[in-house]
């Protein structure tokens, strides 16, 4: 003999569970004997009254003797009104519905009597004794409505009693929409109190019994006229009393049947959204880490099991999957379990376990059940016009869904895991069974497919999605550790939230330390406590081979994928920290152009478009270290010192062409290598390429390689050829015109030429001559003066020069001084002044094919040479003892010789 104590009826134990258990259940039901043992009403009154102490009323009140009367079928009984009136402040309708209501499906007896009593759930008696508002008045019908609606809806709307109870709302509500006030809805929610549980109780709904519940029952004739008129309420003349309007006599269980033998289908995508299946957090890992990692759950049968492991793509955060597969399609176990390991063998990249449940049946059941009374309520004609059935309807369905979630929970327990493909065999899965479970190989996991994580415990950044408090923190650190390197905790005061960042992230991993008396950003020690030398290495690797500038979203991509896994959050510190710490052998690109240096306007960038910032690798070879060191000494002799590095060196040497005057970028005059070389420098915008991929070729000659101290050589030649040549150029203008102007020693004394331009200006009319002779009469023999008349003379400043503009301002130097000495010649003012003579000769010679007139014109000190000259002339003519003709001839005859020479010299104005 078997003998079971039970708190509730045997298939009440089985009310969440499917359809088909459910009738299992109830088979099992009919092989036992029901034996209840179960108190009567004013038993339970009598315990009510009993566990209530403090303060009764010394006489039973009017409602407690009409409710002691109508419970004895009209007669009086003054023992059971005395008990009534001992469960105050319960009004006496209360304490009889007490027992009646713990007695239905929903409730445990005793135990949801004194639950009632005891507890602080809403609308219950210890919420009224609480209440200031509420002292000295009765618990009544109204509030006990409240606190089951409140508290044990969902129960109620799951049992028996889930039909009349949705009636029952629907009335209130149709009561409140028609303007109900107050005591309409105490008299309704009596009523409706009444009509529900009346079984056992011994109650009915009438006049005398509902005006018991009213404070001022001389309305209750009104009130019940307006319930009636409403359709909210009808009399029932067979037994005396009112009932509710029974507003829906739809079947669910029959409609459910009915769907279920049509067919209906299983979404499993959509049940695992209902469910609300959490994701499995890698908690180990994450204690060791610092990175909260966790694996989605997902649903599926098991005919769908390797479509859906192929078609997984991880959400952003998620480290993998671990999918629950259904026998969908009643698959047996052994044939659910090949299923299964198939599966795992086909994720790919992504970490997918897959697990089939020994429950499989029962959530399929379940999942039946639900999709149905889904397929009842979007398709059935009758609930349209009917607000109770829908009521009941979601109900069910609301209940249904919060049972399967709870089985699926359950579910996990009972589940055979499979390995992802590619994990090894140390990994087991055997055992492991629950959310704890889960969590110990979620953990195993993530070691395994993350074994180079960092170690950086910080939760503000180490996430995929930081707040934007975390956001600002990391942006001021980002700033100081471009602006204060060099400064203890680079010039952090205090603790704002930048220094919880540099203290757990920066300092605890060692990349920020003293070396000697400077604070220097390096990569990570031997020790390497926060595991970041892999991290480094790879990144320094794929820059290395990369051969052209790695944006640093690539780099992003290589740090957030296996084997490293970094969150978000952490990249641009780690980006920053790694830049700094090989700056010396790192090139920085913003728009993919050069920077060349790392400052605060980088930072900002790189926070917003991580793409936009680019990183190249300085790779030197043994030229190219020569070559550097070479040209850092020579090009520190001759300027301002430049270190021994390749990014200043390359700075210095294309700053200094870039400085050049625009002619001297302009100009084709120089040597095709020279040529090359400017123009690299022009337009390169990156120093590491110019130096050692681009410059090398322009000097190196085909037959052989030079070495890095002949490289040198012709880069320095180079830049001083292109640094001399525009002050070259200046220098041969000058000195073109002080030929033209007969100066003959033009960097010595000035002041000769100075007063003949004094004397020469305004002079002509000819403004450009006069224009000439004001910048003549200045003139210190300067390369700015020089550049000023050449300016004058090509009609152009000099920024816009180009190579004919030279030859153009030659020629017409050449002019203008032509014509100084002309008008210096014929002002005779002028020429006075300058001590200048003028001579005008006529000739001719048949043997010449024009006769001559030469017009010339001597300084004072070319006059004085003229002078002993003609004294040697006419001593060598005396010694002749010629005759004046024939002395005069021959003189005629040098003259013309003479004068040939000279107009062929002169120049055409």
């Amino acid at each position: 003999m078997v003998v079971g104590i039970l708190h509730q009826a045997f298939d009440e134990y089985a009310n969440r569970l499917s359809r088909e258990a459910r009738d299992e259940w109830a088979k099992i039901h009919g092989r036992y004997v029901d034996l209840p043992v179960s108190l009567a009403g004013e038993e339970q009154v009598l315990l009510i009254a009993q566990a209530i102490e403090g303060e009764k009323p010394s006489a039973p009140s009017r409602a407690a003797i009409t409710i002691a009367a109508a419970m004895r079928g009209g007669l009086a009984s003054e023992g059971l009104a005395a008990a009534l009136a001992a469960c105050w402040p319960l009004h006496p309708l209360v304490a009889v519905l007490l027992g009646s209501i713990s007695r239905r499906r929903f409730g445990q007896s005793q135990r949801s009597i004194f639950g009632f009593l005891t507890s602080a759930e809403p609308y219950g008696l210890q919420s009224h004794l609480r209440d200031p508002a509420m002292v000295g008045q009765v618990y009544g019908p109204d509030q006990l409505w409240d606190y089951l609606r409140a508290n044990l809806e969902p129960a109620i709307l799951a049992s028996p009693d889930g039909h009349r109870w949705s009636t029952a709302l629907d009335a209130v509500e149709r009561c409140e929409a028609r303007g109900g006030g107050g005591d309409h809805l105490l008299v309704l929610k009596t009523l409706a109190l009444l009509d529900l549980f009346k079984d056992r109780s011994g109650l009915s709904a009438t006049e005398a019994v509902l005006a018991s519940a009213m404070p001022e029952p001389e309305g209750l004739g009104e009130i019940l006229a307006d319930l009636t008129k409403w359709s909210v309420t009808v009399f029932r003349r067979h037994i005396g009393a009112f009932a509710l309007y029974a507003g829906s006599d739809f079947d669910i269980d029959s409609a459910v049947a009915e769907a279920r033998q049509a067919g209906v289908a299983v979404d499993y995508r959509r049940l695992a959204k209902q469910a609300g299946l959490q994701p499995v957090l890698a908690k180990r890992h994450y204690e060791s880490t610092g990175a909260l990692r966790w694996f989605e759950v997902d649903l599926a049968p098991l005919h769908e099991a390797q479509d859906r492991v192929r078609a997984y793509k991880p959400a952003p955060g998620s480290a993998g999957l671990f999918l629950l597969l259904v026998s969908g399609q009643g698959e047996s176990e052994r044939q659910a379990k090949v299923i299964t390991r198939a599966a795992a063998t086909v994720g790919g990249d992504a970490v997918v376990v897959a697990g089939w449940t020994r429950d499989s049946f029962r959530v399929r059941d379940m999942a039946l059940d639900l999709a149905a009374l889904e397929q009842v309520r979007a398709h059935r004609a009758e609930l349209l016009g009917d607000a109770v059935g829908r009521r009941e309807v979601d109900a069910q369905i609301a209940r249904l869904s919060a049972d399967l979630e709870d089985r699926l929970s359950v579910a996990l327990d009972v589940t055979d895991w499979a390995s992802p493909n590619g994990a090894p065999k140390g990994l087991s899965t055997a055992g492991l069974a629950g959310l704890a479970g889960l969590s110990v190989m979620a953990s195993d996991l993530a070691d395994w497919r993350y074994p180079s994580s960092p170690r950086l415990r910080n939760e503000l950044v180490n996430r995929t999605k930081p707040s934007s408090n975390a956001v600002a923190a990391t942006r001021a650190l980002l700033r100081a550790m471009v602006e204060a390197r060099g400064e203890a905790r680079l010039g952090i005061e205090a603790y704002p939230p930048e220094a919880g960042l540099f203290v757990s992230l920066i300092e605890a991993a060692g990349l920020y330390r003293l070396e000697g008396d400077r604070w220097v950003f390096g990569g990570p020690d031997r020790t390497d406590p926060a595991n970041l030398n892999p991290l480094f290495d790879a990144a320094e690797a794929a820059i290395r081979h990369s051969d052209k500038p790695m944006p640093v979203s690539d780099l992003y991509a290589l740090w957030r994928a296996p084997p490293f896994g970094v969150r978000d959050g952490l990249m641009p510190i780690l980006a920053v920290a790694f830049l700094l710490s090989l700056q010396e052998r790192a090139a920085v690109y913003l728009d993919n152009v050069f920077r060349p240096q790392v400052d605060t306007f980088l930072v900002d960038r790189l926070m917003q478009e991580a793409d936009a910032i680019a990183f190249r690798w300085i790779d030197m070879s043994e030229t190219h270290v020569t070559m550097v060191a070479e040209l850092s000494s020579r090009l520190s002799e001759l300027g301002e010192p430049v270190a021994p590095t390749a990014l200043d060196v390359a700075k210095t040497l294309v700053r200094h062409v870039r400085g050049l005057p625009n002619w001297a970028l302009r100009t084709q005059t120089f040597s095709p290598e020279v040529l090359a070389f400017r123009n690299l420098a022009k337009s390169s915008h990156d120093p590491n390429q110019f130096l050692f991929q681009e410059t090398p070729p322009v000097f190196s000659p085909p037959s052989r390689t030079l070495d890095g101290v002949e490289l040198a050589d012709h880069i320095v030649s180079a830049w001083k050829t292109l640094g001399e040549a525009y002050p070259a150029m200046l220098d041969g203008l000058m000195a073109h015109l002080f030929s033209e102007l007969r100066v003959r020693e033009p960097r010595g004394d000035l002041s000769a030429l100075q007063r003949r331009a004094a004397a020469l200006k305004s002079a002509s009319g000819n403004y450009r001559l006069n224009a000439l002779a004001t910048r003549l009469e200045t003139f210190r023999g300067t390369l700015d003066d020089m550049e000023g008349i050449a300016s004058l003379a090509a009609s152009k400043p000099s920024r816009e020069w180009v190579d004919r503009d030279v030859d153009a301002a030659r020629i017409e130097l050449a002019a203008l001084a032509q014509q100084f000495l002309k008008t210096e010649t014929f002002n005779r003012g002028a020429a006075g002044g300058a001590g200048r003579t003028a001579f005008a000769i006529y000739m001719s010679d048949p043997s010449f094919p024009a006769p001559m007139a030469p017009e010339l014109d001597l300084d004072a000190d070319e006059r004085r040479h003229a002078d002993a000259l003609a004294l040697k002339l006419r001593a060598l003519l005396d010694a002749e003892a010629q005759s004046s003709a024939i002395a005069l001839g021959a003189l005629a005859q040098v003259g013309l010789h003479l004068s040939s020479d000279h107009m062929k010299l002169e120049p055409v104005s």
